[in-house]
């Protein structure tokens, strides 16, 4: 009796994940990856010796004996070498007054009570929940079982409590100035974030469970990738999917870009939902809650816009991240900027030539903006090279001389993001909380054999990419 075969359309983390794990149950899997590389999203390159990344900022799973630790094992991922920086980040004004996050929560409670003593009820409260949350880790219940589910329930009014407060509105509980402005702005520069995400990704670094992958995220994807190879897995990159095969109902298939057809007995798919629905099954089955979802693009690119900078300086010394408040707002690229949001890879020397390092900017910028530029190649790249200059001139007075120190640029837009990816503008769509922790892979009302994964349809970061890919293997 022959194997359930499976096509999976791209090598992302969802679709790697569905891979192993297809492999392991005995499931004939085979992957089509658009690019010439495994991970996706989950990825970095290389320019001039200098190792750019794309993807992890905080990486749960990195300690032995957590649930999701145990999936990256199964997936090749662990065990590996973790770095785990000494700050989350740091928030500085251009006067030098500095909140610098400590891992260490002793450290960052004498830290905060010394810059601001007139909070010590404010700050004691504050690491007080930090340090309940060391003892537990939410969001590591998507990889565990149902039983390891059951042991944070009676932690979950507590996290909840959090989840109903963002960034924004905990920094008001503080009285000074500085620290009202820094606090909403430490996670990631999102205000509007719930304090419950802050507090587990911050509890976790503390308690060694976040961490990064020494060499970065591509070399972490490569891992799962060289799992999947080694497991008899079939992975083709430079294959781009331009149809899902459907008959009587039923996903039967792909059609590449060649016009040559797989058949199996279902399909995964890691490529978004828009790009799903609309252009592998042709629209031919959209529903109300579908058109309502389409209906609703999405051109804010969080995150969406990097400009990676590969210096002649040593930033072993620097701090992790770094918020960056300027002196008076400037425009860069579509919209004007009152802080730069920096990222400092001087704590993983393997990204970078001895002695030097890589310096990274996440800018939030529209797709429609970078489009509109990008239908006249002259001007896309003049943009380019405006705005590297313009960052540049922004970052001298933190780090005197880096102009002369840059020996590679480069700048990722959401162009780029989708030339590689294949991930372009989202759509606004509203997954449960409840489904987002059970990592539900999506399906299409209409054709049995299909199932959806990644972050388009709720994935949480990687670990949440990857468990829907393993949940979508066990439904195949």
């Amino acid at each position: 009796m022959s194997a359930h075969t499976v096509a999976i359309i791209g090598a992302g983390m969802g679709g790697l994940a569905a891979g192993v794990y297809g492999q392991l149950a005995g499931v004939e899997t085979t992957i089509f990856e658009m690019h010439d590389k495994p991970g996706g999203l989950c990825t970095a390159w290389t320019r001039k010796g200098y190792t750019f990344d794309g993807c992890i900022h905080h990486l749960a799973g990195c300690r032995s004996g957590t649930s999701t630790y145990r999936m990256w094992e199964e997936l090749g991922a662990m065990p590996r070498e973790v770095l785990y920086p000494a700050d989350l980040t740091q928030v500085e004004t251009p006067e030098g007054k500095a909140l610098t996050i400590y891992t260490d929560l002793d450290r960052l409670e004498a830290h905060m009570l010394d810059l601001a003593p007139i909070d010590a009820p404010a700050i004691r409260r504050y690491v007080q929940a930090l340090r309940t949350f060391t003892r537990f880790d939410l969001f590591d219940a998507m990889a565990g079982t149902w039983r390891d589910r059951g042991r944070l329930v009676r932690h979950a009014p507590t996290a909840m409590k959090w989840g109903r407060l963002t960034m924004r509105k905990f920094a008001e509980r503080f009285k000074d100035p500085f620290l009202r402005q820094a606090m909403a702005t430490v996670q990631y520069d999102w205000p509007d974030t719930p304090v419950m995400l802050h507090l587990g990704i911050l509890a976790g670094s503390a308690a060694g469970r976040y961490g990064f992958p020494a060499g970065g995220s591509l070399r972490f994807a490569q891992a799962i990738a060289d799992r999947y190879a080694s497991l008899g897995g079939e992975l083709h990159y430079g294959s781009r999917v331009e149809g899902i095969l459907v008959k009587k109902g039923h996903a039967i298939g792909v059609r590449l870009a060649d016009g040559t057809e797989h058949l199996t007995d279902s399909v995964i798919s890691n490529a978004t939902l828009h790009t799903t629905v609309q252009r592998l099954l042709g629209g031919d089955y959209l529903n109300d809650r579908l058109r309502a979802t389409f209906a609703r693009p999405q051109d804010e690119m969080v995150m969406g816009l990097h400009v990676s900078l590969g210096v002649a300086r040593d930033l072993s010394g620097e701090p992790h991240a770094m918020v960056l408040w300027l002196p008076e707002p400037v425009k860069l690229a579509d919209r004007s900027r009152d802080r730069l949001d920096l990222e400092l890879f001087g704590f993983d020397p393997s990204l970078a030539p001895p002695g030097k390092g890589v310096l990274k900017l996440l800018l939030d910028t529209k797709w429609s903006y970078w489009a509109e530029l990008g239908r006249d190649r002259d001007r896309y790249q003049a943009e380019k090279e405006h705005l590297v200059e313009s960052v540049l001139r922004l970052l001298e007075p933190r780090f005197p001389g880096i102009t002369g120190q840059v020996e590679v640029w480069d700048v990722a837009t959401p162009l780029t993001t989708e030339r590689y990816t294949g991930v372009g503008p989202g759509y606004v769509s509203s997954p449960q909380w409840g489904a987002m922790m059970l990592a539900r892979p999506t399906t299409v009302p209409g054709v049995r054999g299909l199932q959806i994964v990644g972050q388009s349809v709720g994935g949480a970061g990687i670990p949440g990419c990857a468990v829907m890919g393993r949940n979508a293997l066990r439904g195949s």
